[in-house]
């Protein structure tokens, strides 16, 4: 069990190291004296690996998820700014990002603005 968790964690760095570019995020709407958590999965009580402030800016690999509806959906597909906006606002979206130091996280969507 433990080698095929630590293959999907080498398959996941994988990807994301090998990516040419990531989709450029902010981060938005975040009180001034909190941070928005980075998680490990798309789940609010999954482990935090990360935080954020208000107005960082955050590489994201273009993927976010509904966790209700469990649809998923790119950010980087070329669609409109509100089209994104409308998906991205609904409560239980989260959007994958890649922290500074490597590590593919999940932040809830409603706090990022993809450029």
């Amino acid at each position: 069990m433990h080698k095929i968790f630590l293959a999907i964690i080498l398959v996941l760095s994988a990807t994301a190291a090998s990516a040419s570019t990531f989709w450029h995020g902010t981060i938005i709407g975040v009180a001034y004296n909190d941070v928005l958590n980075l998680r490990k999965w798309p789940d609010a009580k999954s482990r935090i690996i990360g935080v954020y402030n208000n107005k960082d800016d955050i590489s994201m690999t273009g993927r976010c998820k509904n966790t209700v509806t469990n649809a998923s959906f790119r950010v980087d597909n070329g669609k409109s700014a509100n089209w994104k906006r409308v998906r991205m606002d609904k409560p239980n979206v989260w959007c994958q990002v890649v922290a500074d130091d490597g590590q593919v996280g999940w932040v809830r969507g409603a706090f990022v603005r993809a450029d």
